[in-house]
């Protein structure tokens, strides 16, 4: 089954109502009353592959490419990784691109992304405005990581991405609190290094970011 971002809800007599993630443990109001000034401090992204055997390579032909963790797997499920050389090393600027937009794109589902089109992504009203990192206007820092994963078989490592997996820390400039947030795990295939990549990245970023719950 796909797994939707956000829920599905019920709201009786309860008098919740949905709110930012990103705003919570913050002093600013959740809903918003306007829009929220903040600046992106940094956003490192690591790069790894998972070493597997292309020995126990899968047979099945709705799964050619599917590979288990070789022998120098350690105990268990836990894969062996290692570093992976990146062009891709840190967010911000694709992040500021993004967030510059009236309606910033979120996706729609995460279990499996090849393209960004109307089927993966949606566009939302943008809560936030971009503010320089010496405005005294700016409410919130923005800052986290990204994660890149992809394989590496007889050496060679593979053409295209498993997995991404981005964190988003809060600083509220007024109180000075730094919040983590849920990362977001999304099944993104594409291209190693392309610009595609780094846009997705970018966009499970803001889906993060404008990530709505009820509390």
């Amino acid at each position: 089954m796909v797994k939707y971002l956000g829920v599905m809800l019920l709201v009786g007599s309860t008098g919740c109502a949905l709110k930012y993630e990103a705003l919570k443990d913050t002093s600013l109001p959740n809903p918003p009353t306007t829009t929220v000034k903040i600046y992106v401090k940094e956003f490192p992204v690591e790069s790894k592959a998972n070493v597997v055997d292309p020995r126990m390579a899968t047979s099945a032909s709705d799964q050619p490419t599917q590979y288990v963790t070789n022998a120098l797997a350690s105990h268990g499920s836990k894969l062996v990784q290692i570093s992976r050389p990146s062009r891709i090393e840190d967010l911000s600027k694709a992040l500021l691109h993004e967030l510059r937009r009236d309606k910033v794109r979120i996706f729609t589902q995460t279990d499996r992304v090849e393209v960004l089109d109307e089927d993966s992504v949606r566009q939302v009203d943008n809560p936030f405005t971009l503010v320089s990192a010496d405005s005294d206007e700016a409410d919130l820092e923005i800052s986290g990581t990204a994660l890149i994963t992809s394989q590496r078989v007889r050496k060679v490592f593979s053409p295209q991405t498993q997995r991404v997996q981005v964190e988003v820390s809060v600083k509220d400039l007024k109180t000075g609190k730094v919040s983590k947030k849920n990362p977001v795990d999304a099944g993104i295939v594409m291209t190693f290094n392309s610009r595609e990549l780094e846009e997705a990245l970018a966009v499970a970023v803001v889906t993060s970011l404008t990530q709505k719950l009820l509390f």
